[in-house]
């Protein structure tokens, strides 16, 4: 697949079939994760796969938007080493790259996935990352919910020529 076509071809689906995903395939989503691009060239991103339907539901249960792990077939969490990292804007814009690549590569291996945001301001926050198990110096960014599109939706086309600037702000 074109990389235009991946990218209009991508949605958000929050419906999946219970359909497995070969191991090929996840290995080449993490692949398209971990060669996203790094502040500093840091690389602080570990992840952390979650396939065990009741470990899925338990996520669900915590996370404010995590009704589509349910019925996903996997998760993939995307976790942060802060000591690595010290700006945590930097950590999470290295997490956006990489689940944005997890997504795309999802789309063109014809799986479905819907990114999960996860903030460091949930009250619950700590509840997840002990749900994780993380060590306190890595923090939960991001959650990206995996499997075959029980839904479809048409690619969409969000180009505005009306948003596009040069050279400075104009309206």
């Amino acid at each position: 697949m074109e990389t235009l076509d991946s990218i209009l071809k991508r949605r958000s689906i929050r419906r999946f079939t219970d359909q497995a995903i070969p191991q090929a395939d996840l290995e080449l989503i993490l692949k398209a994760g971990f060669n996203a691009p790094s502040a500093h060239r840091l690389h602080p991103l570990d992840y952390i796969i979650i396939s065990e339907k009741e470990r899925l539901n338990g996520m669900a249960d915590l996370l404010s938007y995590g009704r589509p792990l349910r019925e996903a077939y996997c998760a993939i969490c995307v976790v942060g080493d802060h000591d690595k990292q010290e700006l945590f804007d930097f950590l999470s814009q290295d997490a956006a790259a990489s689940m944005q690549n997890m997504a795309l590569m999802a789309t063109d291996l014809g799986c479905a996935s819907v990114w999960i945001g996860v903030s460091q301001s949930y009250p619950n926050i700590e509840d997840v990352e002990n749900y994780l198990g993380l060590p306190k110096q890595i923090k939960c960014l991001s959650v990206l919910a995996l499997g075959y599109p029980a839904v479809n939706k048409e690619a969409n086309d969000r180009y505005d020529i009306n948003k596009i600037h040069y050279e400075r702000w104009s309206k």
